[in-house]
């Protein structure tokens, strides 16, 4: 076979031909083209009578290149498509279209075919005496399409395979692995290696998406219904009569959506249920869909509750714990149990939920308490440059989290380049120079992207806010592969010539796509009109089209993920239009100030001064050329020589014959790291750790034999004239200070810290740790966002990274406690570093600065008895045969 791409070249080609492929609903499949041809063992019918033309773009309302939608007039005097239509249907159809030279001479196929469009069969939007017209979707229409995909409903929302072929694929999702229709739900009991219970021997062939049908099918723990609501309870409440428990329950979830989690970042994730038993709340907290890699902070209703340790009594602070991250079987919550200690509540199959306990100070449980989350979302699939699989896990890559989207959508693996998303992976990993917000010097990577989707959003719009985050396009690659890459300088976007190029020579180090002159350098491959014009046309957008003010919203993650915005102008062009034109930048999930910066920067410049477009009517000579592709143009009648352009969208006529071109003029300086960087210091006002404005719990100040800390409590007893005997209690603590309003603003830290060994920290325990800054004064900060260490074995270290000070900083400290709100320092005057290791240091009796504390209250009570152990017990009775306690005394 030809090369295509030299064909079209030629001064005289041979006949382009537009060839359809249908797959109908039955398998069968029709070919038609507007001859009669033979292209391998294929015989095309001459049906085509006409099709319309069908846009190539790069940003089309469906998120993804592509045309959304083809009209084909087939002849039908025969009733041959009338018939396939009343027997079979074309709804569902799948429809390839492909570009070909052929030979009509010789009858023969001088090239291979070129998909050019892949789409899904409406019905017939006409049938008439000779014709038939039938149209086809795109194949993946994302703006159709909504996510997150999953609602909070009682129903399971797993899809349930009711055939053996279904089955087989159920087990470990196929060729589709996670992203199978069937693979969440995962019945497969006749299946070796399958899962679940048989009907008499037989499988079970339909489910009713209930509790009970999950239970008998043996699927219990995928079980992906929210439905369990805790029975009203009698409880007694310390210092209380009893009463009933308040239940709060968020009737408003159903309907609502499973959050989608990508990245990390602060959201707040529905509250299913609440109910206190007197002294406690307890609530169950939807995370997402799974699996999510974990949390590292949680806020109710403003107050950081810490990881739940076993075997520790965390009822004055509450805890949280996660049980489950989404795993295809779920966890049941064990707060909720009956008499014999089986679970009650829901399994949360494929869905990550926390259990979360706090004190009535906190929540009282008459509403539904305020929750926040800081977590790390979905674990997303990677793969090697050669398009090979290589893990399953955490990232923040945008090409990942797209590849996820497009999975989620219905896109199937033989329908992606995974090389070329593993290529524009590794260009946003790349590490490149950057700024802190305390003006220090970093190296971050070039694009990442958290965002979290709790409302509903079409597809096409979430795919297009994640490609506008990093400047990633997709588009359509050889044999109609759907590829990503990065809008780039010519030089790094296209390094070598393409096949379809007619360059000569480099152009800023790099190879146009295509040139397309007046015939004054040599290239010409313009049409022109009747009139014997060349048929260009410039044009620019009105003032009101092009914004010269954007800005943007974000969770700045060099800053502990707090909300931020930034909003960048052109003054010289609100100067020059004499008004200020305003739009939000349509981007979803900037991660920090140093990627908003240069996002809004290229955007602004594109929009500001590239407003130049050009459209152009070609020959077949189109072929090849994509959206996203830089071309140049020579038309020295506009001063244009060489200059690039920017593919924005391609519309071949009938058979390729002739297309329309539309550009925008590019620059390279736009795409520079460099570009819309700043060096001045962004600041970090932060006031301290998360907290509703009350002072942090006092801290003891002595040590007792078990080395833990206790209030120092001395009682003296003094005898009054009368004989009465009176006593005198006196208490000391740590009194911590108030931060100096000179002191350094809060330090910044990752909130992800790395457990070693070699050190003396006792596991099975949970640490959370804060730093504060000390000026050359001796001034004390406030402290920065805690950070917490799981430490899960004896002899561990915990190392804390990416530390940041603001100027003036001399010195910082370090505080550790096993409660956000109980922290002791553990070193003073550390030396300014970026990085700190706790071996296991002791704790010094120094609390951290509490901008919030005044004085101190304290309160006495009489005790007629000691704490003492339970030795007499059950269901509804409680206490000690040694007490001797008068009965019905107390």
């Amino acid at each position: 076979m030809q090369v295509p791409f030299q064909l079209k070249e030629q001064p005289v080609t041979d006949t382009p031909l537009i060839l359809f492929d249908c797959v109908l609903p039955d398998g069968e499949e029709e070919n038609w083209c507007t001859h009669t041809i033979t292209v391998g063992s294929t015989n095309y019918d001459a049906r085509v009578l006409q099709h319309s033309s069908f846009d190539i773009q790069t940003a089309s309302d469906q998120g993804v290149d592509g045309s959304p939608r083809i009209v084909v007039l087939l002849a039908n005097a025969d009733s041959h498509f009338s018939e396939i239509e009343q027997s079979t249907g074309f709804r569902g159809a799948k429809l390839t279209v492909s570009f070909i030279f052929y030979d009509l001479r010789n009858n023969v196929p001088l090239t291979d075919p070129i998909a050019v469009f892949r789409g899904i069969c409406n019905p017939p939007d006409q049938i008439k005496e000779a014709t038939f017209r039938l149209s086809a979707g795109n194949r993946m229409n994302l703006q159709r399409l909504t996510l997150p995909p999953v609602h909070i409903q009682r129903r399971c929302p797993w899809n349930f395979p009711t055939t053996l072929d279904q089955r087989t694929e159920a087990v470990d999702g196929g060729a589709n692995g996670q992203y199978s229709p069937f693979y969440r739900c995962g019945y497969s009991a006749d299946i070796p290696g399958g899962k679940g219970n048989l009907n008499s021997g037989v499988a079970f062939t339909s489910c009713g998406y209930v509790r009970s049908d999950c239970q008998a099918r043996g699927m219990w723990t995928r079980f992906g219904g929210i439905e369990f609501i805790p029975p009203v309870i009698s409880v007694r409440p310390y210092g209380q009569a009893s009463t009933t428990s308040n239940v709060s329950v968020n009737q408003a979830r159903y309907n609502d959506y499973v959050p989608m989690v990508y990245g990390t970042a602060w959201y707040y994730p529905p509250v299913v249920f609440a109910r206190n038993d007197g002294n406690l709340t307890r609530m169950e907290v939807l995370l997402g869909i799974g699996p999510m890699k974990g949390v590292l902070t949680v806020l109710v209703n403003g107050f950081e509750i810490p990881l739940g340790v076993s075997g520790t009594n965390m009822t004055g602070t509450g805890w949280y714990s996660v049980v489950s991250l989404g795993t295809r079987d779920g966890g049941f919550d064990l707060n909720f149990v009956d008499s014999k200690g089986n679970p009650l509540g829901d399994p949360y199959g494929s869905m990550a939920y926390l259990s979360v306990v706090v004190p009535n100070s906190i929540s009282n449980g008459t509403s539904l308490p305020t929750v926040q989350v800081l977590a790390q979302g979905l674990l997303l699939p990677s793969y090697a440059s050669d398009g090979t699989y290589l893990a399953t896990q955490f990232s923040n890559n945008p090409a990942w989290m797209l590849l996820d989207v497009l999975r989620q959508c219905g896109w199937e693996a033989s329908e992606i380049d995974f090389g070329s998303f593993a290529a524009t992976a590794a260009y946003c990993d790349e590490q490149i120079d950057s700024t802190d917000l305390n003006g220090n010097p970093i190296q971050i990577p070039r694009f990442q992207c958290n965002v979290v989707l709790q409302n509903k959003r079409s597809g096409g719009d979430f795919v297009r806010g994640i490609r506008n985050t990093a400047r990633l396009y997709l588009t359509y690659g050889p044999g109609g592969i759907l590829q990503l890459q990065v809008e780039n300088s010519v030089a790094l976007q296209q390094p070598t010539k393409l096949p379809n190029s007619n360059s000569a020579e480099l152009l800023n180090g790099g190879w146009p796509s295509y040139e397309f002159g007046d015939g004054s350098t040599g290239f010409s491959g313009i049409l022109r009109l009747p009139t014997g014009e060349p048929s260009i046309t410039l044009s620019s957008r009105s003032i009101a089209d092009s914004p010269n003010d954007f800005t943007v919203e974000f969770q700045d993650a060099l800053n502990s993920y707090r909300q931020d915005s930034y909003d960048l102008f052109d003054p010289d062009d609100i100067q020059l239009v004499g008004q200020e034109v305003s739009s939000k930048l349509a981007a979803l999930g900037l991660p920090n100030y140093d990627q908003a910066a240069r996002i809004l920067r290229f955007t602004l410049d594109k929009s500001v001064k590239g407003n130049l477009y050009i459209q152009l009517q070609t020959s077949v000579r189109a072929l090849g050329i994509r959206p996203g592709d830089i071309i140049t143009i020579t038309y020295l009648k506009e001063g244009l020589e060489r200059q690039p352009f920017r593919v924005l969208k391609i519309s071949p006529s009938t058979n390729y014959r002739t297309a329309t071109i539309l550009a925008q003029i590019h620059d390279d300086a736009w795409y520079a790291d460099s570009n819309g960087q700043t060096t001045s210091t962004a600041g970090n006002t932060y006031a301290g750790s998360s907290g509703a404005g009350i002072p942090k719990p006092l801290l003891g100040n002595t040590l007792d034999e078990n080395k833990n800390v206790q209030f120092g409590i001395v009682e003296s007893s003094t005898t009054n004239s009368d004989g009465t005997i009176e006593e005198d209690l006196t208490v000391s603590f740590v009194v911590p200070i108030v931060p100096s309003a000179q002191g350094p603003a809060a330090p910044l830290v990752s909130l992800a810290c790395n457990v070693g060994t070699g050190g003396s920290i006792q596991g099975g325990q949970t640490l959370y740790y804060g730093i504060s800054g000390v000026d050359g004064a001796g001034n004390e900060g406030v402290l920065s966002f805690l950070v917490t260490a799981l430490i899960t074995s004896n002899g561990s270290t915990v190392s804390l990274f990416d530390l940041s000070f603001p100027p003036g900083t001399a010195t910082f400290n370090v505080y550790r406690g096993n409660t956000p709100a109980n922290l002791y320092r553990i070193v003073s005057a550390q030396p300014i570093a970026t990085q700190f290791t706790d071996p296991g240091l002791p704790v010094e009796l120094v609390a951290p600065a509490d901008p919030f504390f005044d004085h101190a209250n304290f309160y006495w009570r009489l005790e007629q008895q000691p704490e003492i152990s339970a030795t007499i017990f059950s269901p509804t009775t409680v206490g000690n045969g040694t007490l001797e306690m008068p009965a019905n005394a107390y």
